[in-house]
């Protein structure tokens, strides 16, 4: 099975609109699945996108999310990585008007030796336009992930401030985890931060957990859990919660 779907979002000035997306299969289910999102937020307007990727794991999932914002307009966007094989994942936000605000909150999940690949960038142009980009996931069972987050702050984006943030934790040795955090600046009156947080559960940690008569494998699962809680959420409907 393979599908590829387009998608457009226009908020009219002033405008509030929320978007769910949850793509799903059957877990023999295999093929490709890919979307685009073209997102034109207004001047004032806000939007907020949910994307949750549930589907099996013989897919190969491509998700591309391009924004434009105007002045004062704010875009918000959840994913939750949970399914397929290999996952190509990435978002580009044009901040065009002054003091337009765009955050970005990822979740993933990586484990049957996936590929997770994801591609984040915010380019600042009007003047004092902020972001914030993060990143939380787990990695085991041999799965391969690379984040990559680029805040690029234009010439003339005078005031403009961004943040990107990742956590990953690794609960097997045999996983490959790549964080590259990239900061551009073509203007001087701008503030750009970047910090990861990358490591295995503390011995201390499943020492607390086994005193209280949990196994290893039950204490990896409450990371795990607490990792995704998220997902469960924002899930658009309750049969999406099941899912998760």
């Amino acid at each position: 099975t393979s599908c590829y779907n387009q998608i457009e979002i226009e908020a009219k000035p002033g405008s509030d609109v929320t978007v769910l997306m949850t793509y799903i299969s059957t877990a023999q289910a295999k093929g490709q699945a890919s979307v685009q999102t073209k997102i034109d937020v207004a001047a004032g307007a806000k939007v907020k996108l949910v994307q949750v990727q549930l589907l099996g794991r013989d897919f190969l999932h491509i998700n591309d999310v391009g924004s434009e914002l105007g002045d004062n307009a704010a875009f918000e966007l959840l994913q939750i990585q949970l399914g397929a094989d290999k996952i190509y994942n990435g978002a580009r936000t044009e901040l065009l008007g002054e003091s337009s605000d765009f955050k970005a909150a990822i979740g993933y999940y990586g484990r049957h030796g996936q590929t997770v690949d994801m591609n984040f960038i915010a380019n600042h142009y009007g003047k004092k336009t902020t972001c914030e980009m993060t990143a939380d996931g787990v990695l085991q069972g041999g799965a391969k992930k690379i984040y990559r987050g680029t805040i690029d702050f234009k010439n003339g984006s005078a005031g403009a401030i961004g943040d990107e943030k990742e956590t990953v934790l690794l609960l097997s040795d045999d996983v490959v985890n790549q964080t590259i955090p990239l900061i551009l600046c073509s203007e001087e009156d701008v503030q750009g931060n970047h910090g990861a947080t990358i490591g295995h559960i503390r011995k201390e940690q499943m020492f607390y957990m086994a005193s209280r008569g949990l196994s290893q494998k039950q204490a990896e699962a409450m990371f795990v859990s607490a990792s995704l809680e998220d997902a469960y959420i924002e899930a658009p409907n309750d049969a999406t919660r099941e899912a998760v």
